[in-house]
């Protein structure tokens, strides 16, 4: 069946490219499009409860600790909904603003899995910044905010 199941779990973020300004565009490895990514670093019961869901993403162990990578593509090939960025929310669940999520921020990630025929895929279905770091802001302009026309 094509069962399909979403669930949520806290931890760290790390490398958050979940907006349109921000995303992953690297088309050779993720496909037409690119996609949105973020790794959560998360404790062992978050772990545990993640593998027990049998997706297939394995976590990995990082010098920050356990990080589970979290994706979603621009384009999905077959369902439209399935595609573009996750939505993104403040701790109180109200719309985000597009400033970038800077390593070390407290995340709710919600993520599907689902059946497949390699196994059970995951994708990144919604991110809840529950505690803020913000990115030092770059030399080149290149920051925590995001870039409006005025």
């Amino acid at each position: 069946s094509m069962a399909s199941k979403t669930y949520k779990l806290t931890g760290t973020a790390m490398w958050a490219k979940v907006f349109p300004h921000n995303m992953d565009k690297n088309e050779d490895f993720h496909g037409p499009g690119g996609a949105y990514t973020i790794d959560v670093i998360v404790e062992q019961e978050a772990k545990d409860e993640f593998v027990a869901t049998g997706a297939r993403t394995s976590p990995k162990v990082t010098d920050e600790g356990v990080a589970i990578k979290f994706k979603r593509k621009h384009n999905h090939p077959s369902i439209a909904d399935f595609g573009g960025a996750p939505q993104v929310v403040d701790a109180d669940s109200n719309d985000w603003d597009g400033t970038l999520i800077g390593n070390g921020s407290t995340v709710e990630v919600a993520y599907t899995v689902y059946d497949t025929k390699m196994g059970k895929g995951c994708r990144l279905e919604g991110v809840r910044v529950v505690d803020l770091v913000e990115l030092p802001p770059l030399e080149d302009g290149e920051g925590g905010a995001k870039k409006l026309p005025f």
